[in-house]
């Protein structure tokens, strides 16, 4: 690297510092320009991807523009600041690889505003009397700065088409005139606090140009919705008028004056009061109005302590992330030690130009430099506040750092006065240094902050980076996806379900059995996850199962989870192709379920949808009406109606020694019952045909106080415990009797409540816990066994659900069933079918419910017998 910045024999002793320090940062760029190279193929653990090349150009023409600015200054600036330069050389390098990694077409705009600005570095110090200038014509320069920024309220453009027009257009180009206006402005002012004759005159009449210019500057600035220039503007004025004066009060006055603006700004402007909003609560709204700022957090965490490897991490995910939001970009791939770097590098340059202020040989060179200072360090603060959500957003860029022509030439002239500036070292005697003191002041401020800046950087890369990376707005797992294989998804015997195709960078999900999609549900860069796939993500994703210390070296060398885990399911896909096939065109749900284990055998959802045409068929699956993206039988809420019979008449179980029509004598008429009981009314036949005004009978005598008892211990006021999302259970309320004995007020239950009710009742009164999901695959090969959710409960008295069982037992076959309907609140009729082995079955103990949405008792018995009995044959 000294080849490319030599240290001579004959270099003064600063000259020898900054080429050290140039070498060091020439060191760094072209490593991270090395590892940019090496990033695609490290992504794909390969070398069939191609190198990344295309960000050399910017390393040659940054390496040949920084070589030729230090040569130039060690010839004609000899007693610079040799700290100024090499700064500038690491904060504008690494921004410009940043760049080239997120958007190389930006990457090569970058690279020839960059060189530009070299050229009009070199041009400066051709002429040494250029600040003279400055400050001669500093009337003429500030207006022609501020009629070109009042252009952009009638000709401004945004290079993106939308958005604010700050930008004026001129062949071809994109130039933001707010940025010159910046340094034109702090110009104006060191010409104005310098001349001493003007300051000394305590009138209104001395201070009212200065109150003119800087209102009419806020005024433009305020038109366009340039807020963070305004703000700016703002504090850069204040810094320079206490360094200028000792208004001790003013100190005190700022603080006030920026909270009254603030509020001004909440009450009269929407763009204040949304980003006001934002930053006092950034969790609000995070796919809306906090989206950049929760991101721009998120990144952070992500990049930890030494960060993702640059071209590893995901930074574009970022919105604006070459510009409003590089510093997120950097912490990401960097790490926390790099962002802090970053931080330090602006404390280094307000301390070195506070130091090059205080041996100015002229007032205004001093207040020039100072306002350069104040501008770095308050636009930095902006910045970096903005992006860690310690500050609102200012929409401002970071110097030398940030994606942006204007901005980047801005920063280089400025870098250019302080290193001229610098030179002039004048005797520990000059006059210039007066007011030190408070210049010290502002400086220990911004330096403060800064500080403060890097304690808040780290807590999201440290303290909160697990809250923050597991949000389910953090939508990194797209990528890795595409990249590593995500797990399989397996029924019990091992017949795949879901599973990852395709090429590395280009992996996809993909299905051969679309009718369980309700189920397993999707998984989709655009529209999240559902399903198994939702829940069981850690370990189809790679984050569980595998050891500690392999998921740490993956993680550092390639920041990638390790291949997913495959996943085995209760579900037997002979039975579910069977239940799939009987419930075909019709909405409604079927579950099948291990009474005694609570393993799942079938779970049915009709309609469905097709997981790889979800982003084409999106708009009409969230309009149609029939819901086929809902899971009918963990989500879906249903009234119990007449099916609730069986349940009663545990808790009135002696009435079954009893002849119905005696025990009911007070029932006239129709029976409402689902299907025709026959002419000999027994209680299994009543019950059986889901009889509405038997159950309503049964439920009077047995009281509201023993019913909730019964269906609070059968879990029809609790939400179940399994790995999918399932609906929100709202507590009984009872206001109609009648109704709550019909079931149909305050008990609105889902198809696998049902299910583990109708397994209490097969089980001698046991209500197990619901399972989907068995066991994983570790990395051996070997299958491991996933803790249940919860324990059983005996919800029902042992010996009342064997009877009652019996009760309602068919006399052909090994097993009990209830047929019912039920009333929606729309009047729409659904068909409820129960049924589930009885306690001398040998085999495994089965509970099957079925719902259709539909009033087709007939129907749902025959789909219901068809599929139990199938079940039993299989489990002879």
């Amino acid at each position: 690297m000294q080849k490319l910045f030599p240290i001579k024999t004959q270099d003064r002793e600063n000259d020898r510092v900054q080429s050290r320090l140039m070498n060091i940062a020439a060191l760094l760029v072209i490593s991270f320009a090395l590892a940019l190279t090496l990033a695609p193929s490290v992504r794909i653990h390969g070398t069939s991807e191609p190198f990344q090349i295309e960000h050399w150009l910017g390393v040659v023409v940054w390496v040949a523009a920084f070589s030729l600015i230090n040569l130039q200054t060690k010839r004609r600036l000899p007693n610079r600041d040799p700290y100024i330069l090499p700064i500038a050389a690491v904060l504008s390098g690494i921004g410009l690889m940043t760049i080239w990694r997120l958007y190389p077409g930006l990457g090569l705009r970058q690279t020839i505003w960059t060189a530009i600005a070299f050229m009009i570095v070199l041009l400066g110090f051709q002429f040494p009397h250029f600040l003279d200038n400055l400050r001669r014509y500093k009337y003429i320069w500030l207006v022609l700065g501020l009629i070109l920024t009042g252009l952009t309220i009638f000709l401004g453009r945004n290079p993106n088409g939308s958005g604010p027009t700050l930008w004026l257009q001129i062949f071809g180009i994109y130039i933001q005139p707010s940025e010159p206006l910046k340094l034109l402005v702090i110009g104006y002012l060191a010409g104005y606090f310098a001349d001493r004759f003007i300051m000394q005159r305590k009138s209104l009449q001395a201070a009212l140009p200065l109150v003119i210019i800087m209102g009419m500057a806020l005024l433009l600035l305020f038109l366009q919705r340039d807020l963070g220039t305004a703000i700016i503007f703002f504090l850069v004025f204040l810094a320079m008028l206490f360094s200028a004066r000792d208004y001790k009060w003013l100190m005190w006055l700022t603080p006030v004056m920026i909270f009254a603006a603030a509020v001004a700004g909440y009450l009269t402007i929407d763009v204040v009061r949304l980003r006001i909003n934002t930053w006092l609560n950034p969790f609000s709204d995070p796919s809306g109005s906090s989206y950049q700022v929760i991101q721009s957090m998120i990144a952070i965490a992500e990049g930890g302590i030494i960060g993702t490897g640059p071209g590893l991490g995901s930074p574009g995910l970022v919105p604006v992330s070459v510009s409003d939001f590089i510093f997120s970009a950097i912490s990401e791939e960097l790490g926390f030690l790099s962002a802090a770097f970053i931080i330090l590098l602006f404390i280094l340059l307000i301390y070195r130009g506070i130091k090059a202020a205080s041996t100015a040989q002229t007032s205004f060179k001093k207040y020039l430099v100072l306002g350069i200072v104040y501008y770095f360090g308050i636009q930095s603060i902006l910045i970096i506040g903005g992006n860690i959500g310690l500050l609102p957003l200012t929409g401002v860029t970071l110097p030398f750092v940030s994606y942006g022509g204007s901005s980047l030439l801005v920063s280089f002239v400025a870098l250019m006065i302080l290193l001229v500036v610098s030179d002039n070292a004048p005797k520990p005697t000059s006059p210039a240094v007066a007011g030190h003191k408070r210049i010290s002041v502002i400086g220990m401020v911004l330096i403060g902050i800064l500080i403060l800046e890097i304690t808040a950087t780290s807590c999201l890369s440290f303290w909160f980076k697990s809250a923050l990376v597991e949000r389910a707005e953090n939508p990194r797992w797209v990528i890795d996806d595409r990249y590593v294989l995500r797990g399989g998804i397996l029924d019990r015997d091992d017949w795949t379900i879901a599973y990852s195709t395709g090429e590395p960078g280009a992996y996809y999900r993909a299905s051969d059995y679309t009718p369980l999609s309700t189920i397993i549900g999707y998984t989709n860069g655009v529209y999240g996850q559902t399903g198994i796939e939702a829940s069981m993500f850690s370990y189809l994703r790679g984050y569980e199962g595998h050891s500690q210390a392999a998921q740490f070296w993956n993680d550092l060398i390639y920041n990638q989870p390790l291949e997913g885990l495959d996943i085995r399911l209760t579900i037997d896909m002979d039975l579910q192709t069977t239940a799939d096939s009987l419930l075909a065109e019709s909405p409604g749900s079927i579950v099948l379920m291990n009474a005694e284990s609570g393993e799942i055998l079938v779970m049915a959802s009709h309609p469905f949808f097709d997981p790889e045409t979800l982003e084409e068929d999106w708009e009409d699956l969230i309009n149609d009406e029939a819901a086929p993206l809902l899971n009918r039988t963990t989500q879906g809420l249903y009234p119990a109606g007449a099916s609730l019979a069986p349940f009663i008449l545990t808790v009135e179980s002696d009435l079954t020694r009893q002849d119905p029509q005696e025990s009911l004598s007070g029932l006239t008429g129709s029976l409402d019952c689902a299907l025709a009981p026959g002419d000999e009314l027994t209680w299994g036949s009543l019950v059986a045909g889901g009889c509405t005004d038997v159950q309503e009978a049964l439920g009077e005598r047995a009281g509201t106080a023993a019913l909730l008892e019964l269906y609070e211990g059968l879990g029809f006021y609790s939400e179940p415990e399994l790995n999918l999302t399932v609906a929100e259970v709202a507590a009984a309320e009872i206001t109609d009797t009648t109704a709550f004995y019909r079931g149909e007020e305050s008990l609105s239950i889902s198809p696998l409540q049902m299910a583990m009710a109708a397994s209490a009742l097969t089980h001698e009164g046991v209500l197990p816990v619901p399972r989907i999901v068995n066991s994983y695959q570790d990395p051996g090969g070997e299958w491991i066994a996933l803790p249940k959710a919860g324990s059983s409960t005996q919800a029902l008295s042992g010996e009342k659900a064997v009877e009652v069982t019996e009760l309602l037992q068919d006399p052909d076959c090994p097993y009990w069933s209830v047929t019912a309907n039920a009333q929606t609140e729309d009047g729409e009729t659904i068909t409820w079918f129960l049924a589930g082995t009885t306690a001398d079955w040998q085999g495994q103990p089965l509970s099957l419910v079925i719902v259709l949405e539909a009033d087709d008792p007939e129907t749902a018995k025959n789909i219901g017998r068809h599929l139990i009995e199938q079940a039993i044959q299989y489990g002879n």
